[in-house]
């Protein structure tokens, strides 16, 4: 039962975190300086390590994170999290075309109306 609390425990306050882009670098951040504390308390035996991993990594939404990301787990074993490190990735990949192909549109429509200029977002 405690195991679970460390857990829950340390999963809780990363929610708010990843809700604006300071936050979302923080978290990945945090995984890369702490990776060794992560991977000794989360071993891949248990699921909890895959969760971490997209926890961290799956709201970045550029090509840049996708080669920082994969940067630091070249050479590290992935054992146990891998498809969740994976799916991680191509989320972020997606969502770097989607802002590729249609920031301009939606930068547009924002201003149209009336959300984005002097004062505004």
């Amino acid at each position: 039962m405690s195991h679970f609390h460390f857990h829950l425990g340390y999963l809780t306050p990363t929610g708010r975190l990843r809700t604006h882009p300071e936050g979302i670098r923080a978290l990945w951040t945090f995984a890369k300086d702490n990776w060794g504390t992560l991977i000794q308390k989360l071993p891949a035996s248990l699921s909890m390590l895959g969760t971490v991993v997209q926890i961290v990594t799956n709201n970045f939404s550029s090509l840049d994170a996708v080669e920082d990301i994969e940067a630091f787990f070249h050479g590290k074993s992935t054992r146990g999290f891998n498809q969740g490190l994976a799916q991680s990735l191509d989320a972020i990949r997606a969502k770097a075309s989607w802002v590729e192909r249609d920031a301009a549109d939606v930068r547009r429509w924002l201003t149209e109306k009336g959300f984005l200029g002097k004062g505004k977002l």
